[in-house]
């Protein structure tokens, strides 16, 4: 897959901002393009097996893994409308980075600061703007049924579930659908349907979160991942270079930098994993959805392999890291001939043998 999209939203003021600052921060400054009022910053996957692996075999290329963080701008004119106008917009994302004010005694608009009440609400409008297309299909099938066209049916029928469970309360990402349900429904891109994290947003007297227990607890009632993160914090150490980090973590009670954190969380989140592919021209990593085949991941290189898939030579990144050559894992009996249906593992090394 491409650059995984991890869209930051949250209330007015709950600092997404300044969380996303934090995110594309490096010691050369930060790095972001913009797409309109909106705010893209794409950052490598920090992988330590995989730069062992560049170590050994000095490529050419050395291609990490890449994550896109996008700071969502709400137009001025939507205060008070939710999610709706971004719909198109939002749907784009894999998941949702939710931020939530943890710190202060108020929150933007002055009011006592509640951080569950602010993360329901959040939570509230995406699965409003779900439910305004929801709606708004429905009436239209029906009116197709009306005229005798009822084609429609099956999709009507699943609407119904959907809407069933948004009145309940219910987000659609905890509706287990059939997969031919799924697919007639996959194209509305439902906000309520995407993956969650939330992030706290700290102050600098807390940046593990021990002050956050009433928002973990909401957030486990809810199934939802939670990381502490301060932002001015988490901007002054990505600002450092990479061998003065780990002391300043420590003083801080922190094992790694909030970006890492999150980076981790969401392809735990995702059921994501990684593959590499190793050689003289390129070393890369390559994102899959854990339970995929070889099948699967040849395609992700590139679609003839798919097509033309005969094996995949396989061995595990920590063997050949020890062993240092795909020779030497073939002697010790490490290197594996795997067929097409293959599962793909976490830190499986790969080549693939495809007739052309």
């Amino acid at each position: 897959m491409a650059a995984l999209l991890l869209y930051l939203i949250g209330a007015r003021a709950a600092g997404k901002t300044a969380v996303f600052d934090a995110l594309i921060q490096t010691p050369e400054g930060p790095h972001f393009a913009t797409r309109g009022g909106h705010r893209l910053g794409t950052v490598k996957v920090p992988d330590p097996r995989l730069a062992a692996l560049r170590d050994i075999f000095q490529p050419k290329k050395y291609i990490p893994a890449e994550v896109t963080f996008v700071d969502v701008a709400l137009p001025a004119h939507a205060e008070g409308s939710g999610f709706g106008p971004l719909n198109a917009f939002l749907g784009e994302a894999d998941a949702f980075a939710l931020v939530v004010q943890s710190f202060g005694e108020t929150d933007g608009a002055g009011k006592p600061l509640d951080s569950v009440a602010q993360l329901e609400s959040v939570l509230l409008d995406l699965a409003m703007a779900d439910l305004e297309k929801v709606e708004r299909r429905v009436e239209k099938i029906e009116q197709d049924v009306k005229r005798g066209l009822k084609q429609g049916l099956p999709e009507l029928a699943v609407l119904q579930k959907c809407k069933a469970a948004i009145d309940s309360g219910r987000a659609l990402r905890d509706l287990e659908l059939p997969a031919e349900e799924q697919k007639l429904v996959s194209s509305f891109s439902f906000l309520s349907q995407k993956r969650v994290l939330v992030i706290a947003n700290t102050g600098d007297a807390d940046p593990t979160g021990e002050q956050c227990a009433a928002l973990r607890t909401a957030c486990q009632e809810k199934g939802l991942d939670l990381l502490a993160f301060c932002a001015p914090l988490e901007a002054e150490i990505a600002a450092l270079a990479p061998g003065d980090q780990a002391g300043f973590l420590q003083d801080y009670g922190l094992r790694e930098p909030a970006r890492t954190r999150l980076i981790q969380a969401a392809y735990q989140t995702l059921n994501l994993i990684s593959f590499f592919t190793v050689g003289e021209d390129e070393v890369r990593a390559w994102t899959l959805r854990r339970g995929d085949n070889a099948e699967t991941a040849a395609g992700k290189i590139h679609t003839d392999l798919a097509r033309g898939f005969i094996r995949a030579e396989t061995v595990d990144a920590p063997t050949l890291i020890e062993k240092k050559t795909h020779a030497a894992c073939r002697e010790a009996g490490k290197l594996r001939l795997e067929g097409k249906g293959y599962i793909v593992q976490d830190g499986d090394v790969i080549e693939i043998r495809a007739s052309t």
